[in-house]
């Protein structure tokens, strides 16, 4: 470990009774440790907006600022007000036509808009316009101008046959868009009711509260109780429990025009809290110091928890000792060190920021209020969560956005002791992103997420102080050799997808926007952009940062929701109209919109902008079952032999699958171009091969296990006396590089099922070189070979998660008599899989979390796009013999099930850009073989 400098450091005085929090300075050799654990005691209140701690954190850190630069410049602060809430103003009310006031029954939502209302009322059902499923409450009825009073939910919620799903909500039941349906409508107001059901759900009214940095719905809503919604239909001899009665029943709309009118007013108040950025300014000298480098962290939390919380009904202290005491230690503690340099020097910024937990509020205001010219401010470095360093490694994200970073991140690293894992644009949600978005290249230094995030569990005891030391002088290392580079580091805009995007959610149209989100709860309406990812579909129509969208395809645009579901309904390929406020003038934009993943000036995509199709195969669409609503352009890609295991390589245009002739012999690895059909042997053609796979992120090597070293002829079949059992051959893995294939992370034994990080090439693997199937994780060089399980039973068929943070695999975890099977069974190169559930844990091999439990033999699990849950297969229910694809959610839960054969499905993957799936069947034949098919996904 690299030894930090003797310096002041400041503590908190946290006395019992004590009714004003000071900071008190004491001198301490362990600058890390103590900042982080006094930024972390229960006596900072968890750091919440509004509260009296974090106005300690704030003069703590200030004090800290000013120790560390000693004189050598100015500290100062940089106040503004920030919105957290709402309140009830004086002027809320609502009546019917005879002014029956009704005060105790009915509330606001948080993110109604103010203002008054009147008209005639329409009950509208659910409040639902849902064409693509047969099915608008609004159909027939004209709610313009007036007063819609909808239920909240949707049709057939307990109905697995209802169009609606039945089995988890629709996007249709979120209600913000059915604010936007009325919007769109011409309603005046929105009124919303519990509708009963067996389980007597709650009658409750909503808690008023914001519901995140988001801006108003445009029109009035409310929520009125079950008893108030039967009185204002008694008028018509009607009851909320029949008119639900009836839609249910007959699964269609009961909309109808009430011979009632009601009017009211919407009167909420903002509520704000003044914070301070802290910032420090040491000048630079000679001839760089016109030129200034950014260091922060967000030194604000989540008070007593709430909405932020991953457990927001408990109402205890956040302290958030890594998230994000841990990054402002780092960042003050490295600035010492970071300006012991000689000669010419640019200027250093380091600020604490705050209000970086409702929105990057603290860095969004620095960046249009910056106190050093931001046209001269060369470079950014973000700490956000760096007190939990694992095994060495530290993730360095934003290190694509200049050429100059994997080179001094490197040189940094060495001497603090820190293995780099480098990648990443500069977006994501912390700090960096409102410098990059600002044309400035970035880094965001964090040592991953854990179970403790967002809860009162993230405590100092957790934190790696040591590790936390290190990262102090791994930022001192990058910053000094960024403040004395010779030349201005270059700035390389982004041109991929990000994985948190802020224009769309699911599987809707892409448009590449990045949403500013401190301006959302604004009263103006509309969505400003911060920013428009490079070459996507908003680069390419002209749209720029600083614009604000406010309508999209003919429908108005007053908040991130709207323009969410928006795009939701919207195809990749529709050309769609945007209007967008610039420089006070409203401009109209043409675009055309895309899919995840792609864009149009990367070769990495075949897609482009329009509807892609692979050309490879004969179409397949017959053989879908009209039960399996979730696959769409279903096309055969093989056909006869065996034919499994296809995995995609990184830029969507091919795949890698293992395959046997229909004339015999071993499973080989072929590559199959999805663009001409041409099939390559890529394997020796020797021996048995099985689970190929792509590297990644370049794609430019292939990497799968084989036998042929043990011997070049097949191996024999397993001994099916003992039943149904998977053999372990000798497998070995290898790689091609440079065209030749070499031997890999082998052992004597079973290494196979090996599968890549998308984003920096780690490798997770299958393997009993300690004498139990367990799985192994290892850097793309073979590096850092680390065991991840630790169970009895066999552990295999790994994937990971698309951003690399977790892994998803099958298991069996026997005990009694079927342990005991399992180890003798073990000790002849056999397992039985007939009993496998699916887990998912933390790259690391932390936090398992097992997602089935249903004794059947569970299988090929691939992470959602999102990472919302597996997809998998099982024969899960009678016939043992029956394979289909189903969806579990990432915590487990019911099933949903995806494919419906009488046969198999199996080994499901999702395209890089998560538009299509391709699995093994049976389907279409009945000589037995298994073949490829791709279908496109339907959400």
């Amino acid at each position: 470990m690299r030894q930090l400098g003797l310096y002041s450091c400041v503590l908190i005085a946290a006395c019992a009774g004590q009714k004003s929090l000071e900071p008190e300075v004491i001198a301490t050799s362990d600058c890390f440790n103590s900042l982080a654990t006094a930024l972390s005691t229960d006596a900072m209140q968890g750091r919440g907006i509004g509260t009296d701690g974090l106005d300690a954190a704030s003069r703590l850190v200030e004090q800290a600022l000013k120790d560390a630069i000693g004189g050598a410049g100015t500290v100062q602060r940089q106040t503004f007000d920030v919105m957290t809430g709402v309140a009830l103003g004086s002027d809320n009310a609502l009546a019917t036509g005879t002014d029956h006031a009704i005060t105790a029954d009915w509330s606001p939502y948080g993110w109604s808009s103010s203002g008054a209302f009147t008209g005639t009322v329409v009950f509208a059902g659910y409040g639902i316009s849902a064409p693509d499923l047969s099915y608008d409450d609004y159909e027939g009825v004209d709610v313009s101008g007036k007063i819609v009073l909808a239920m909240r939910f949707e049709p057939g919620e307990d109905d697995a046959d209802s169009p609606f799903d039945g089995r988890r909500p629709s996007r249709y039941s979120d209600l913000r868009r059915k604010a936007l349906t009325a919007r769109e409508a011409g309603a005046s107001a929105l009124v919303l009711v519990t509708p009963a059901n067996e389980d007597d759900e709650p009658d409750k009214l909503p808690a008023l509260r914001v519901d995140g940095p988001t801006s108003t719905a445009g029109l009035p809503v409310l929520h009125i109780t079950r008893a108030t919604a039967d009185a204002w239909l008694a008028s018509d001899d009607l009851t909320l429990a029949s008119l639900r009665a009836q839609i249910e029943t007959t699964g269609t709309p009961n909309s109808r025009s009430l011979g009632l009118s009601a009017a009211g007013t919407i009167d909420l108040t903002p509520t704000t809290s003044s914070v301070s950025n802290i910032v420090a300014i040491v000048p630079g000298t000679g001839l760089l110091a016109d030129e200034a480098v950014v260091v922060g962290a967000h030194y604000d939390h989540l008070g007593m928890g709430g909405e932020g919380s991953l457990r927001p009904g408990e109402t205890a202290i956040h302290n958030g000792a890594d998230d994000n005491a841990s990054g402002t230690a780092a960042m003050v503690c490295s600035v010492p060190e970071a300006l012991a340099v000689d000669g010419d020097r640019r200027t250093l910024i380091a600020i604490g920021f705050t209000a970086e937990e409702i929105g990057l509020g603290g860095s969004a205001y620095y960046v249009d209020n910056a106190l050093f010219p931001l046209e001269n401010t060369v470079a950014m470095v973000n700490l956000d969560m760096v007190g939990r360093v694992r095994d060495g490694h530290i993730r360095v994200l934003g290190s694509d956005t200049s050429v100059v970073w994997d080179d001094i991140v490197t040189a940094a690293a060495e001497p603090a002791g820190l293995i780099p894992d480098l990648g990443g644009d500069g977006y994501g949600p912390s700090d960096q992103t409102s410098f990059y978005a600002k044309g400035m290249p970035v880094l965001h230094l964090f040592t991953g997420a854990h179970d403790e995030y967002h809860t009162p569990d993230d405590d100092i005891e957790l934190l790696n102080l040591e590790g936390g030391a290190q990262v102090t002088a791994l930022t001192a290392g990058i910053l000094s050799r960024t403040l004395t580079l010779d030349s201005r580091p270059d700035y390389i805009a982004s041109t991929n997808t990000p994985i948190m995007a802020g224009d769309a959610r699911g599987f809707g149209a892409y448009l590449g926007t990045v949403p500013d989100y401190t301006t959302m709860a604004a009263e103006d309406g509309g969505v400003l952009l911060s920013d428009v990812r490079g070459g996507g579909p908003a680069d390419l129509a002209g749209l720029r940062g600083g614009d604000v969208i406010i309508d999209i395809g003919g429908v108005g645009i007053e908040n991130l929701y709207d323009m969410t579901y928006v795009l939701r309904d919207r195809r990749p390929g529709d050309s769609v109209g945007i209007t967008v406020v610039r420089d006070g003038e409203n401009v109209e934009f043409l675009a055309t919109l895309g899919r995840r993943g792609e864009t149009s000036e990367s070769g990495n995509s075949p897609h482009g902008t329009a509807e892609w199709t692979p050309a490879a195969g004969t179409d397949a669409s017959a053989l879908l079952d009209a039960k399996e609503t979730h696959l769409a352009d279903l096309r055969q890609l093989t056909f006869g032999g065996e034919n499994a295991e296809a995995y995609w390589s990184p830029d969507g245009q091919s795949l890698i699958y293992q395959a046997t002739p229909a004339e015999g012999g071993c499973d080989q690895q072929f590559v199959m171009d999805l663009n001409t059909g041409e099939k390559t042997l890529v394997s020796s053609g020797e021996g048995r091969t099985t689970c190929g796979y792509y590297t990644y992120p370049e794609g430019n090597e292939l990497l799968w296990a084989t036998t042929r070293f043990d011997s070049t002829e097949c191996p024999a079949p397993p001994d099916r006396s003992q039943g149904y059992v998977w053999p372990l051959y000798d497998f070995d893995l290898v790689r091609t590089v440079n065209g030749e294939t070499e031997r890999f992370l082998s052992s004597d034994g079973y290494d196979a099922e090996a599968t890549v990080c998308m984003t920096d090439g780690r490798i997770v693997f299958t393997s009993d070189r300690d004498g139990d199937l367990e799985l192994y994780s290892a850097n793309a060089d073979g590096s850092h070979l680390t065991r991840l399980t630790n169970t009895p039973g066999y552990d295999g068929g790994a994937f990971f998660t698309p951003d690399c943070s977790e892994i998803i695999w099958r298991a069996s975890r026997p005990e009694g008599d079927a342990l005991t099977d399992y180890q003798r069974l073990l000790e002849t190169d056999l397992v039985r899989p007939s009993q496998l559930e699916i887990f998912r844990m933390n790259a690391d091999g932390t936090n398992v979390v097992q997602l089935t439990d249903n004794g059947a033999a569970n299988f090929g699990p691939y992470p959602m796009p999102d990472a919302s849950g597996v997809i998998f297969a099982s024969n899960v229910g009678d016939s043992p013999r029956e394979f289909d694809l189903f969806h579990v959610g990432r915590d487990g839960g019911e099933l949903e099930q995806i494919t419906y054969t009488e046969q198999f499905d199996g080994f499901p993957m999702f395209s890089p850009n998560g538009e299509w799936l391709v699995f093994g069947s049976n389907r279409g034949g009945d000589d037995g073989s298994t073949n490829l098919f791709i279908g496109r996904w339907v959400e």
